[in-house]
């Protein structure tokens, strides 16, 4: 293994340190200097695909007015390939990363062709990795999700009837979904809400989300805000994009819970980061993911979708 044209081995400092030992460091050496300049380093660096289409799947959903470079659209369409897209460079191709960037592109009808997950399918749901142990609720979510864009390619009805009934068995009795690459429930609870209430018209599924629901009104803290240890602004944003886009219409207890979700993250605004939640080698916080989350939840109280722009 060797570093890659950004220098980094795996998108990894640690990796990265651990091969500096060789006699030519190449641009290591300056990639290294690069992601420690500020002192502890990232677990991961760089994760642009993965930031760029967090943020602009989330964005595009919620209807917030999006004008954005060419040039960002088509690197993140060059970030995928035949095998789908990585997190970073020097990293495999996952089912997680390709299924959002392919949600994310459609949305901003720059789509791609959906096969490209073909490959993660294991017949009963989708892999993050081909041979991995275990599975993950949050990536089948989102293949869920970037499916659901493509509705008249051949057999993705049948696959996204699978997949959700597969997400709906996995819902835990008190109507959250808990997941391996997040410490919290609220936002396994919120990718799987919006998959299925977006994609996933039958009844069970619909029983699913309206648990969902019920377990997101329970939980709802005094102040307004969400959390699993304590009320974050991460948190309730998921929160109030869940009620959003899954709470059934007219439904007074979601719309008052909106109310008071959406004055918690107003009281936030500008405040301090936050935890970090996110699983990895260690815990970690993608900042401008978290900061599109909250934006996305704020802003969908104030009008209706505009389409993304090209400048």
């Amino acid at each position: 293994m060797r570093p890659g044209e950004a220098g980094a081995v795996g998108a990894s400092p640690a990796a990265t340190a651990a091969w500096l030992g060789h006699p030519d460091p190449g641009p290591a050496l300056d990639y290294l200097y690069a992601v420690g300049r500020r002192g502890p380093v990232p677990c991961a660096s760089p994760i642009t695909v993965f930031e760029r289409a967090w943020v602009l799947g989330i964005l595009a959903r919620a209807g917030v007015p999006l004008t954005f470079p060419g040039s960002l659209v088509a690197e993140l369409r060059a970030a995928v390939g035949v095998s789908g897209a990585a997190t970073g460079p020097g990293l495999p191709a996952d089912a997680d990363t390709t299924s959002v960037t392919l949600y994310a592109l459609a949305r901003l009808n720059r789509p791609l062709d959906v096969s490209r997950l073909d490959r993660y399918d294991t017949g009963r749901h989708f892999c993050t990795w081909p041979g991995e142990d275990g599975a993950s609720v949050t990536t089948n979510a989102h293949v869920l999700d970037a499916l659901g864009q493509h509705p008249a390619h051949p057999g993705v009805a049948a696959t996204v009837d699978r997949v959700a009934g597969w997400l709906v068995e996995r819902q835990e009795p008190d109507g959250r979904w808990g997941d391996r690459w997040h410490a919290s429930a609220y936002y396994a609870t919120y990718c799987v809400l919006l998959a299925l209430a977006d994609h996933a018209p039958g009844a069970a599924a619909r029983a699913a989300v309206d648990r969902g629901v019920g377990w997101l009104l329970e939980t709802q803290r005094a102040d307004g805000s969400w959390g699993r240890w304590s009320g974050t602004a991460e948190e309730t944003a998921y929160a109030v994009l869940a009620l959003a886009g899954a709470g059934r219409p007219g439904d007074t207890r979601v719309a008052a819970a909106l109310v008071r979700g959406r004055r918690r993250l107003s009281e936030w605004d500008g405040r301090a980061d936050g935890p970090a939640l996110w699983h990895d080698k260690d815990l970690y916080r993608p900042t401008l993911i978290v900061r599109a989350a909250v934006l996305a939840a704020s802003w969908s109280a104030d009008g209706t979708a505009t389409p993304a722009t090209t400048p």
